[in-house]
């Protein structure tokens, strides 16, 4: 996931963002993640989450506030979104889970240029918004696998 043609260029803390959308399990043991990379290319760090806990590198650590919503086969459209130094998890639409950072981590998570997938499964989907992305060579469709960037 570190490959740069396996990453979305994306403004994320852009106060016009919608953040990151996707559709995909969310599971009790393994996590879905985003990582986070700054202008220079740098990775920030990640966002992580499942069914028990929520996790921002070097900042959050908890867990789930409360029990995700019944979905399908445990198939849910989730949105990751920064909402000025607010981080905010989005689960079918309902605001999950907000989390504001302050001090070091709002400085850290500041300048979000970029953001890849790692764990997510190939069952995801995640959506671009155009004028907004542009997605790595590897990007045939918007499946989160990226083509090759799972291999």
């Amino acid at each position: 996931c570190s490959d740069e043609k396996c990453r979305v260029s994306h403004d994320l803390t852009d106060t016009s963002s919608k953040g990151i959308s996707v559709i995909s399990s969310i599971k009790w043991v393994n996590l879905n993640t985003v990582f986070f990379f700054d202008g220079n290319g740098d990775m920030i760090g990640s966002f992580r989450f499942n069914r028990k806990g929520i996790f921002l590198t070097g900042c959050v650590k908890c867990r789930t506030p409360r029990p995700l919503p019944a979905g399908e086969e445990g198939v849910f459209y989730w949105s990751v979104v920064f909402e000025g130094s607010e981080l905010v998890l989005y689960i079918s639409g309902e605001e999950h889970w907000r989390q504001e950072l302050v001090g070091e981590c709002a400085e850290r998570y500041s300048d979000i240029q970029e953001f890849a997938f790692g764990d997510i499964g190939c069952d995801g989907v995640w959506y671009e918004v155009e004028g907004q992305m542009e997605s790595g060579s590897h990007f045939t469709d918007n499946d989160t696998c990226g083509s090759e960037c799972a291999e």
